[in-house]
């Protein structure tokens, strides 16, 4: 083979492999397998910012649905223009590498390239939040993280990877920055109604098993026993006087005493009487 004939095969190799690159970095080709990002597909045509792309070795597409996007599709194409190359990271990140990022990254995007690009307004930060979410606002001064992430997409390792985002990125003075929505206003839960106490297995009395034909007989009614006749109270007798001593009963100490002194008194009167007669 004559030198020239080398030479054109080697061009022609060239260009099928350059074809091949171009072909695998199609991105709206890809984003037209998603529903949700038909609109992103169209604005990157529309910006020329596909054929950017193409012509990447590496790339980090950072994609939003159709309904957010609706805050720039009316805004004018050049200024659409400069808020979807800021959309496009000059690296590869997939989810396994963002998990291996510090807290916050600093990364460049496509706009930085254009030589328009003000007050690092072609940089993004990339900042990992607790338990595990990024989210992504311009590196530019004052500029807030506006974006979170939402979901990976697509990948193919370490040429292009396509993360979905919740909402377009607008560096301050490209145009008007567009804030996430608020969080729901807080409301505190329900109060639980008093839980039953209850015993422990170990706690529980001890029951004898019982069959099925027990359980399902319906349960008697326990018989009363009848109630006990009341208790008349004894009918006490009036209370008779004690009978007088006996003359054979010895008496206590102040009848005898009371006695000798009557006999005296009996004594003397007698004797009385009988010197008067």
């Amino acid at each position: 083979m004559n030198p020239e004939a080398s030479s054109l095969v080697l061009a022609a190799l060239f260009v099928f492999f350059i074809s091949v690159n171009v072909e695998s970095f199609n991105v709206t080709r890809i984003l037209n397998n998603y529903p949700d990002f038909v609109d992103f597909s169209d604005l990157l045509m529309a910006t020329k910012i596909a054929e950017s792309i193409a012509s990447r070795r590496t790339i980090t597409l950072l994609a939003v649905d159709n309904r957010p996007l609706a805050g720039i599709q009316d805004r004018d194409i050049e200024e659409v223009k400069k808020i979807l190359s800021g959309h496009v990271v000059l690296d590869y990140y997939d989810m396994q590498k963002l998990r291996k990022l510090p807290k916050r990254t600093v990364v460049t995007t496509l706009y930085q390239t254009t030589g328009v690009a003000e007050h690092r307004q072609g940089f993004l930060n990339i900042t990992r939040m607790a338990g595990g979410e990024f989210v992504f606002g311009s590196a530019a001064k004052d500029a807030l993280p506006v974006a979170k992430l939402v979901r990976a997409v697509y990948a193919q390792p370490y040429n292009i990877s396509i993360l979905q985002v919740s909402q377009p990125i607008v560096a301050p003075g490209i145009g008007e920055v567009i804030l996430p929505p608020p969080p729901p206003p807080y409301t505190s839960p329900p109060a639980e109604p008093p839980k039953k106490s209850s015993l422990s297995s170990s706690d529980a009395p001890a029951t004898s098993p019982q069959s099925e034909e027990e359980v399902d007989a319906p349960v008697e009614a326990p018989v009363k026993a009848p109630a006990p006749a009341p208790i008349e109270a004894p009918v006490e007798s009036p209370v008779e006087s004690p009978p007088s001593p006996a003359k054979d009963e010895t008496p206590d100490a102040s009848d005898s005493g009371a006695s000798r002194v009557y006999e005296d008194m009996s004594f003397v009167a007698v004797a009385f009487m009988a010197l008067l007669f």
